[in-house]
């Protein structure tokens, strides 16, 4: 067994027991030399070994971390002593997943900077760069260690700025700086500690999902907004309607910053409606979370399983396939009657057809033209609604022959409409003011 010796932060913080470990050891290593714990070994006349020269040759701090694994593993009845707690150092945590350890703790490092939380969450800056999507709650303090280079503290601020912004003030060790700042303060080492305290969520600059949340819990509260606070699931459904086409023209209008609002105001109405279920005691946030992810890793079987799809076409196969195992279908008839009730005709009639097509009905497209020349004399024939309906499903089956958007198809023209009913518009004002000078003259 290797025993791990956490010497600390500042001189004289090493524990009584890892001063004793390391007295009883046959061989002694220490991460570095290069700090005020190392006086320890030279007050004790103790001799150690370093890993200060490994720094320079290592081509980065994962191939340091595995060279002194390495080393370590050879020995035997060894200590290795290290900076900190012992826990929070990023070789003793390799260490532990290839041997069995031991370790004497000492103070943290970040500790010396730390105020009184809720909760503290500590990570190392290199854990941090390499989770994607990081995240944390700022009600707590996170405590940012190993950001002993400028490389790694820029890669932490961009982490950060995205999280709370470039204007948010932080601590860099005991020093107030901005975000943005963090990559500019000249000099790091392995004491170098970023410190983002709690922050309140009306002085947050920048906000997530669970800040969305929270926002809506306050407002549905007791002393919260009387007009949120009676909303229904039935209520605010039309505005789930409204918020999602809002989004689809922004989208339509390649207009990004509107893209962002609307995905927020979308993103709004589905909590709202979980806040609701939450209050009924029906469902909540989670559920609706979990069902959707769990949805998400069942019809990708091509990613998550052993399903393998080379193109789109054959990932949406597998999908297809993954949803029909879900869902139970029996035949492609069921799978229309799954079809929303409440869908706007024309989505509606292409989903319908998207099914037909996939179940395999075969029809040509001379077929399909003459179908529909049949069904257009029969309207000029006759003012019938049942016979609009199919001229109108036989031209969606068309188009979807054609590989065209019956939606997308339809936008363009009533677009082109209005614009040629400007324009006209235009043109008769322009008519009439010549008239009335004419008149005049």
């Amino acid at each position: 067994m290797i025993k791990v010796v956490g010497l600390g932060v500042d001189k004289d913080q090493i524990t009584l027991a890892g001063a004793k470990a390391i007295q009883n050891s046959k061989k002694v290593y220490v991460k570095t030399a290069l700090t005020e714990t190392f006086s320890f070994f030279d007050e004790n006349g103790i001799e150690a070994t370093t890993f200060d020269a490994l720094y320079n040759q290592a081509e980065d701090f994962t191939d340091l971390e595995s060279q002194i694994v390495d080393i370590l593993l050879k020995e035997k009845d060894v200590c290795f002593c290290v900076n900190g707690s012992g826990y929070d150092d990023r070789t003793v945590i390799e260490l532990q997943k290839r041997a069995e350890i031991e370790i004497y703790p000492s103070v943290e490092l970040g500790s010396q900077f730390k105020k009184p939380a809720l909760f503290t969450t500590k990570l190392s800056a290199y854990d941090i760069k390499d989770i994607k999507g990081f995240n944390y709650d700022t009600q707590g303090t996170l405590i940012i260690v190993d950001v002993d280079n400028e490389f790694i503290a820029s890669e932490v601020k961009l982490v950060l700025s995205n999280i709370l912004g470039d204007e948010q003030d932080v601590r860099f060790n005991d020093k107030i700086i901005k975000v943005y700042e963090i990559d500019r303060q000249g000099e790091y080492d392995y004491r170098s500690t970023i410190i983002c305290d709690p922050i309140n969520l009306i002085e947050k600059k920048r906000f997530n999902f669970e800040d969305l949340y929270k926002i809506m819990r306050i407002l549905r509260s007791e002393n919260g907004c009387e007009w949120d606070k009676v909303q229904t699931h039935e209520s605010i459904r039309e505005n789930i309607i409204e918020e999602a086409y809002e989004l689809v023209e922004a989208i339509n209008n390649e207009d990004v910053e509107n893209m962002i609002e609307e995905s927020g105001d979308l993103f709004l109405q589905s909590i709202f409606q979980c806040v609701i279920g939450e209050d009924m005691g029906q469902y909540n946030a989670e559920d609706a979370l979990s069902a959707i992810c769990s949805k998400l890793i069942f019809r990708h079987p091509h990613v998550f399983g052993d399903i393998k799809a080379n193109n789109a076409e054959e990932a949406l196969r597998a999908w297809d396939v993954a949803k029909a195992k879900e869902k139970h279908y029996e035949s492609q008839s069921a799978k229309m009657d799954k079809v929303t009730k409440s869908l706007p005709a024309l989505m509606k009639a292409t989903k319908i057809v998207n099914i037909a097509k996939k179940a395999g009905e075969k029809v040509s497209k001379d077929e399909i033209k003459d179908l529909l020349r049949k069904e257009i004399e029969d309207l000029f024939s006759k003012e019938d609604e049942n016979i609009a309906g199919a001229v109108l499903l036989t031209t969606i089956l068309l188009l979807k022959l054609q590989d065209i958007n019956p939606e997308i198809a339809l936008d363009k023209s009533v677009n082109k409409l209005i614009d040629d009913f400007k324009e006209k518009e235009e043109e008769s004002k322009a008519f009439n003011i010549i008239k009335e000078i004419n008149e005049v003259l």
